[in-house]
C-alpha cells in the first residue's frame, strides 16, 4: 500500500513537472512568434516606403527629362501628363525653381555657374525623404512663363488650359518653347496645364 501511494506522488510530481514545462515552452513559443510578426512586418513596411520612394524618382525624374527636351526641341509644343503617385499621400509639393544659392547648385548641378533650375519636391509624410532635388539642365537665363519671354498659348489649347502656377500637380500639361528673337528679349519655356475636368 505504501509502495502504490508513493508511487502516485511520484507520478503527480512527474506530471506537474511536465505541465511547468509545458507552460515555460509555449511561453517561448508565443514571444518568437511576436518577433516574428514584428520582424516581418516591419520588412514588408519597409520594402514599400522604398518602393513608394523609387516611384516618386521616377516621376520626378520622367518631368525633368520632358522639361529639358521642350527646352531643346524647335517644336512647336511638348504635350506630357505628370502623375505622382499618392502613397506618401497628396500633400507634397514639386516646384520648378531658379536657385541663386552656389552651393546648392554646385551640389545638384555640377558645373552649374552660380545658378540653376532645380526640381524641388517636399512631403511632410514622406517616410524615406522628404525634400528631394533634381537637377533641369536647362540655362540659367531661361525664364519660365515671363512676360518677356512671349508666351502665349497654343492655339489649339485656348480655353483649356491655364498657366503653370508655380508647382506640378497631376494633370496634364503643355510646354512650349520660345527662342531668342526681335520679339522675345529672353529665351523662355511657357508652361500650361489642363483644366480640371
Amino acid at each position: 500500500m505504501n509502495n502504490t501511494y508513493r508511487h502516485i506522488i511520484d507520478l503527480f510530481k512527474i506530471n506537474k513537472k511536465g505541465q511547468a514545462d509545458t507552460v515555460f515552452e509555449v511561453l517561448i513559443a508565443v514571444i518568437l512568434l511576436g518577433f516574428v510578426l514584428f520582424a516581418g512586418t516591419y520588412a514588408m513596411s519597409s520594402l514599400s516606403n522604398t518602393k513608394c520612394s523609387k516611384s516618386i524618382d521616377i516621376s520626378i525624374s520622367d518631368l525633368r527629362l520632358t522639361i529639358e527636351k521642350a527646352a531643346s526641341s524647335t517644336l512647336i509644343s511638348t504635350d506630357f501628363l505628370f502623375n505622382m503617385p499618392y502613397c506618401f499621400g497628396n500633400e507634397y509639393t514639386l516646384v520648378l525653381e531658379k536657385q541663386a544659392n552656389a552651393a546648392l547648385c554646385s551640389s545638384y548641378c555640377p558645373g552649374s555657374s552660380g545658378s540653376c533650375y532645380l526640381l524641388h519636391y517636399k512631403n511632410p509624410k514622406d517616410k524615406v525623404s522628404q525634400v528631394r532635388y533634381s537637377c533641369v539642365q536647362i540655362s540659367p537665363i531661361v525664364r519660365i512663363n515671363d512676360s518677356s519671354s512671349n508666351c502665349s498659348m497654343p492655339s489649339d489649347a485656348s480655353g483649356i488650359y491655364s498657366p503653370y502656377s508655380d508647382k506640378f500637380d497631376n494633370g496634364r500639361y503643355i510646354i512650349t518653347s520660345k527662342n531668342l528673337s526681335t520679339t522675345n528679349t529672353f529665351p523662355g519655356l511657357c508652361i500650361f496645364k489642363k483644366e480640371s475636368e
